[in-house]
């Protein structure tokens, strides 16, 4: 077995380091101990080492099994995001893991990584990403992923995952959600171990302690010994700097532009913090047009952007140096040593963390902390930035470290959260849209009301130009793509004009955004490139009029597992490298379901496993029907048509193209699975001690069809998703039955019937929890996608 240390320093060497770096400590006794509830310790003091503790852990402990496979690395601002992931990238490349771990980049990555870490639900993987991407995921409502892609990513980030959240004093509503979340799963049991660690330099009791989990008692909280203050670490925590006020009115941007040009050194880097993305403009106007370097970094850009502007900042600065004006997005995470920090009174907190950016290393020669009051408090109470420059100003012209800084008692405003509780949890279980589209309301627990706001896209399609929607089968780009706006500034765009496109769900295509359709906190938006609004270098702007220049051609994607928002009543597309048979895909399936099982050795019932092998191999039976063969068929080659018409029924064809049924009916071959199983192949059930349970995962094999099976209300009641009621059809000898006569019946989908399909998914919720439930899911569902991709069994 690797020592920690050897495998750490293996992990961090650089080309000026070849040897590496060895381990804190507090790191050390990290790998050594496990990770624990809560971890104290000062900005800069190397806190994204805990991905290290628990990679050698998994890979290498004692007790290796009892450390959940998957970290989420849970950030409080986005920007920091590409920094952390692009560090995890580096270690995982050093140690030659780069194939066994996954990297999976929420809010920023691409293609790959999008998919690999579902794919390969049984090796470990390193998630990073925002709280409140992260934390929608956890409440069954991830952000930025389409609604079929909800229950995945809900099982795999509460069974076999450990979080990690960062300066949890800047999102007190993501961590008094996962507080909650963590007692949940304690109570209703996961299939796989799930564990929570709080991280700050300061630990507000009140935070920790949530109302069905109180605090942990102070013994499980990792802090940083005196004897650990050696060598780097101790250089780091003692590093000064200088605190004056600067000489100018609030909201005086260029005469604050002109204190940076003047302050700055050659060779250095000079960060300028500023309260709000509109005041970091104005002061980034004052400064840019000289020599030095100049980046503008806020929270309003695209992954694309922002991955480039973190290489710059965090680049050594050149004989110039480098003059960064950022909003608060520097304040956790991100790695900045400033020999000259400008900033505007903000609360204690804020401060405290934008002073870690200066002389971080410990070794800056006469750093200098400069301050004034910003013009308006906004986005801060007013006490709190009051507060704050109070003891600024008593700290005039005095050396002082981060750790001095923590220590001064600075009034802070307590705000109410709201608290998830046990029925709210239970009730974000259905992950249906109502028949308007709309859905369960989950921002008040990942994010203050007033700070909520969607991702907009820009793009180009055909029609973009003439006022027209994009087209119903095209998908919003991916999450590089995408940039976070502010739902008021989103509105501010409706007003100019400017259409706003969305997904609906209740017409299965794009609609506009309107004043009576809003949008949702967290909803994936369209905009076409040539209304422009943007700027590569200063980011979302609604006055910014030009087209967006190297905008992604809307796509339909093919792979479910990248997690692409999906019509919820379409049938997905089923092309293969080749055409293959029904029996085959089902055996391959199974086969994937049973080699999952075995290496990811879930704490399941016995029944549960049994139910989940079943369903597998009988998920996809419902494609058996004419309606699906002869879309399917339809997507031949001329010269195969009578070959492929011969070997019906087909699981996968290998054409192109989406599945168009006869009459253009909204069919779902799920549910025809079902009433397969319930009749004619109810025969692949007799042996189960759970009949409901494996039901159930054959109708929500593609997260869409679960708790809730209907159509709109004008529908024709005797019609359900292409199935009329009592028509009969014949069903040849399928997986091993004989078949025989299928007779639909719906009653069970019918409100008010003696029979209810809902009563019978919630009574599964309930006995199996609905973190196991949805792991059972995810395990079937995952096994259909590897065997559709070609992936070998797990071993």
């Amino acid at each position: 077995m690797e020592a920690f240390e050897e495998f750490f320093r293996r992990a961090t060497a650089t080309s000026d380091q070849p040897e590496g770096y060895p381990p804190h400590g507090y790191q050390a006794r990290l790998a050594r101990d496990g990770l624990p509830a809560v971890i104290q310790a000062p900005t800069g003091a190397g806190k994204t080492g805990v991905i290290l503790a628990w990679l050698w852990r998994r890979l290498h402990g004692s007790d290796s099994e009892a450390t959940p496979r998957r970290l989420l690395f849970a950030l409080p601002q986005r920007t920091l995001v590409e920094q952390v992931a692009g560090a995890a990238e580096r270690w995982l490349e050093n140690l030659g893991l780069t194939g066994q771990v996954a990297l999976h980049v929420v809010m920023g990555g691409a293609g790959e990584t999008q998919r690999q870490w579902r794919l390969d639900m049984h090796r470990p993987a390193i998630v990073v990403g925002t709280v409140d991407s992260l934390v929608s995921k956890a409440l069954n409502r991830g952000y930025g992923i389409g609604r079929a892609t909800y229950p995945i990513d809900f099982a795999l980030v509460t069974n076999g995952a450990h979080w990690v959240i960062d300066e949890i004093q800047l999102c007190p509503e993501s961590t008094t959600t996962l507080r909650q979340l963590a007692a949940f799963t304690a109570s209703f049991g996961t299939a796989e171990p799930f564990g929570l660690t709080c991280m700050s330099a300061t630990i507000p009791d009140d935070l920790l302690g949530t109302v069905d989990n109180p605090a942990p008692d102070s013994g499980r909280t990792v802090r940083i010994e005196p004897t650990e203050r050696v060598g780097d670490l101790a250089l780091r925590l003692d590093g000064q700097r200088t605190v004056r006020r600067l000489v100018a009115e609030p909201a005086d941007y260029p005469r604050i532009a002109a204190a940076i040009r003047g302050r700055h050194r050659p060779a250095t880097l000079t960060l300028a913090v500023l309260n709000t993305v509109d005041a970091a403009r104005q002061v980034f106007v004052g400064v840019r047009d000289q020599p030095v370097p100049c980046t503008l970094l806020h929270s309003r850009f695209r992954g694309v952007e922002r991955e480039r502007l973190i290489s710059e900042i965090t680049a050594q600065p050149g004989e110039l140096g480098h003059i960064i004006v950022a909003t608060q997005v520097v304040e956790a995470g991100i790695d900045l040593n400033a020999t000259v920090l400008f900033t505007e009174a903000a609360p204690w907190p804020s401060v405290v963390q934008r002073a870690g950016r200066c002389n971080r290393t410990g070794k800056v020669d006469n750093a200098e902390l400069w301050w004034l009051p910003p013009g308006k408090p906004e986005p801060y109470p007013d006490a709190d930035v009051e507060a704050s420059a109070t003891e600024l100003t008593q700290l005039e012209g005095q050396l002082v470290t981060s750790e001095d800084l923590l220590r001064r008692q600075v009034a802070v405003t307590s705000i109410q959260v709201a608290v998830l509780r046990r029925p709210d949890l239970v009730g974000l279980f259905d992950t249906a849209p109502d028949l308007s589209g709309a859905d369960i309301d989950i921002a008040p627990y990942v994010r203050d009301a007033d700070d909520l706001d969607v991702q907009l896209a820009w793009a180009n399609w055909e029609s973009a130009t003439d006022g027209a929607p994009p087209p119903a089968e095209a998908r919003a780009p991916g999450a590089e793509w995408r940039c976070r706006v502010p739902l008021g500034q989103l509105t501010e765009l409706q007003k100019q004009g400017i259409a706003v496109w969305r997904l609906d769900q209740a017409v299965g295509g794009w609609t506009r955004v309107t004043r009576d359709a809003r949008a949702r906190p967290g909803e994936v938006l369209v905009l076409s490139a040539h209304d422009g609004r943007y700027d590569q270098r200063s980011g979302f702007d609604p006055a910014a009029r030009t087209p967006v220049p190297g905008c992604p051609e809307l796509v339909s994607p093919l792979d479910p597992a990248t997690g692409a928002e999906d019509c919820f009543r379409d049938d997905s597309a089923s092309l293969d490298r080749d055409w293959l048979l029904l029996e085959q895909h089902s055996e391959d399936v199974r086969a994937q379901v049973t080699s999952l099982l075995t290496v990811l050795r879930p704490d399941l019932p016995p029944e549960a496993a049994e139910a989940a092998i079943t369903a597998s191999y009988a998920h996809d039976a419902g494609k058996w029907h004419p309606i699906w063969q002869d879309a399917l068929c339809k997507l031949a080659a001329s010269d195969r048509a009578d070959e492929i018409q011969a070997m019906r029924p087909w699981a996968k064809s290998a054409g192109t193209g989406r599945l168009r049924f006869a009459g253009d009916v909204k069919f779902r071959h799920e549910l025809a699975s079902l009433l397969l199983i319930d009749g004619p192949l109810h025969g692949l059930l007799d042996r189960l001690a759970d009949e409901d349970l494996a039901r159930y995962l054959v109708l929500a094999h593609h997260g869409k069809l679960r708790v809730q099976v209907r159509e709109p209300t004008d529908a024709d009641p005797e019609i359900l998703l292409g199935l009329r009621q009592r028509e009969v059809e014949t069903v040849p000898p399928l997986l091993g039955q004989p078949g025989g006569e299928l007779k639909i019946d719906l009653d069970q989908f019918a409100l008010g019937g003696t029979r209810s399909w809902t009563r019978t998914a919630l009574a599964l919720r309930d006995r199996y929890g609905p973190f196991m439930l949805a792991y059972l899911e995810t395990v079937v569902r995952i096994a259909d996608w590897r065997a559709s991709a070609g992936i070998e069994v797990a071993r």
